[in-house]
């Protein structure tokens, strides 16, 4: 479930202060890429009441809901409030990730509730690693995350003090065979059109800074990629 006003189908032409909807389809991708059976639901506009009565109907028919958008601190970001006036039990409510900070994970009833922000690639990042590994785990995968693996860095990369970061990449390998990761060059968590090409994400850990060119790292294979 895509929330918030300024969003059309993908059909429609956006007027001012409108962009299309992406998030729907993402996510809808992402979990039939993790085994789910999907149900694609209408989008959610910024009216509190109108969105508990959507989220209560989507909780009783379905194990777990994920919605994108509402989960920050603005004016109309209201996921977060319509979860807990429906009593739902708020676990978390954001995290110290880079791409991905407003991420709320909840129970509703018997129904986990995964709130991921509204910028895509926030989505496509938040998505994959809590609710994808999530719905493996509740069908018995017995490796319900990413592919962990290591790579050479081919461009340098910057970290954040205070978030660890998962930054788009793609995968090649050198005339020697070596696995090297080359890190996109990207607009920010809604700059989807690049992030489109990453098969990885690149894990650089809290506190670091930086990461040179040649430095091992640790990335996450994307669902789809080739292993």
């Amino acid at each position: 479930m895509a929330t918030g006003s300024e969003l059309v189908d993908v059909d429609q032409k956006p007027g001012p202060d409108q962009i299309r909807d992406s998030n729907n389809y993402t996510i809808a991708a992402y979990s039939i890429l993790a085994g789910a059976t999907v149900e694609r639901l209408p989008l959610a506009g910024d009216n509190r009441e109108e969105l508990k009565r959507q989220i209560a109907g989507a909780a009783e028919r379905s194990d777990v809901l994920i919605t994108s958008g509402g989960v920050s601190m603005g004016v109309y970001d209201f996921t977060k409030a319509a979860l807990k006036e429906l009593g739902a039990e708020i676990y978390f409510e954001r995290v110290a990730l880079r791409p991905g900070k407003p991420t709320v994970f909840a129970r509703l009833g018997d129904t986990l509730v995964f709130g991921l922000p509204g910028n895509p690639v926030s989505v496509a990042v938040t998505f994959n690693l809590f609710a994808r590994t999530a719905l493996r785990a509740m069908q018995g995968a017995k490796q319900p995350g990413l592919i962990e693996e290591t790579a050479v860095l081919a461009l340098r990369v910057k970290g954040s003090v205070e978030r660890e970061s998962y930054l788009p990449a793609v995968l090649r390998t050198d005339e020697k065979g070596t696995l090297l990761a080359e890190p996109l060059k990207w607009g920010g968590s809604s700059d989807f059109v690049s992030f489109a090409r990453a098969t990885a994400l690149i894990n650089v850990p809290t506190g670091l800074k930086t990461i040179e060119v040649g430095d091992r790292i640790n990335l996450f294979r994307l669902p789809g990629s080739a292993p």
